[in-house]
């Protein structure tokens, strides 16, 4: 009776965190490893609690919903299969109508994603008056993150993008400078090392030429059943770690 009591409990939790959704086509995980692209399911000794991914497996597509018990932050993430990887598509956007509360920009912000091999491939960039503004480019593994700051006028090509974006960072430490705040550098790159350990991320900046093992603290963040997939949700508590600010 309490196993069936906490079907019935999951399932209501489901229909209210994730309303629209149909439950026999959703299939309710822990949460969703983009690196692997596959489900991660509750242990049996886990409580089945907010938040998780539902996720919907079609011949050509993965569609993944983030559920949260404030139903207004639910996320639906969709994934295309491209054949040798998996692509997906980001949009960011500041409400125009909270922009005098918030002062931030409402310019939306795109983020090409291509999954391939435990490697996520990014590529940023804004529309402004039609006009494409390139950003940024990222390398993501589990243990590390290759980030190349490009001129608005990068581009990438437009028959093949995710090689054009391996072999822009491709070499990457040989071809561009490292960030640095004191002299301007149209193309600059930074190298982060990630440490998970049990529900919390470490994030080492590691700049070029130093001797540190993982470098200097840059974030960290607190995970939640999600855990990657939502990392950034909470904010960062480096100021509350407790560990080196340098290893």
């Amino acid at each position: 009776m309490k196993t069936r009591n906490s079907i019935i409990a999951l399932t209501v939790l489901v229909l209210s965190a994730c309303s629209g959704y149909k439950r026999d086509t959703y299939r309710v995980y822990k949460t969703f490893d983009e690196y692997a692209m596959k489900e991660i399911p509750f242990r049996i000794t886990e409580k089945k609690s907010l938040p998780y991914a539902m996720v919907k497996r079609n011949d050509d597509t993965i569609r993944v919903l983030l559920c949260f018990a404030d139903t207004t932050q639910n996320q639906s993430i969709v994934y295309i299969n491209k054949g040798e990887y998996w692509y997906n598509l980001k949009k960011y956007q500041t409400d125009p109508i909270l922009y005098y509360f918030t002062l931030c920009d409402t310019i939306p912000i795109y983020t090409e994603r291509y999954i391939q091999n435990d490697t996520i491939w990014e590529y940023k960039y804004n529309i402004r008056n039609s006009i494409l503004e390139s950003s940024s480019l990222t390398r993501h593994t589990r243990n590390n993150e290759v980030y190349i700051s490009v001129p608005d006028t990068f581009r990438i090509s437009e028959s093949n993008r995710l090689d054009s974006i391996k072999n822009f960072i491709s070499h990457y430490s040989e071809k561009y400078p490292y960030y640095t705040s004191k002299k301007i550098q149209p193309i600059h790159y930074s190298y982060y090392n990630k440490i998970l350990r049990n529900d919390t991320l470490y994030i080492y900046e590691k700049p070029a030429g130093t001797n540190y093992r993982l470098g200097e603290l840059f974030s960290v963040y607190k995970m939640s059943n999600l855990g990657i997939i939502d990392m950034y949700r909470g904010g960062s508590i480096i100021y509350e770690a407790k560990v080196p600010k340098a290893e």
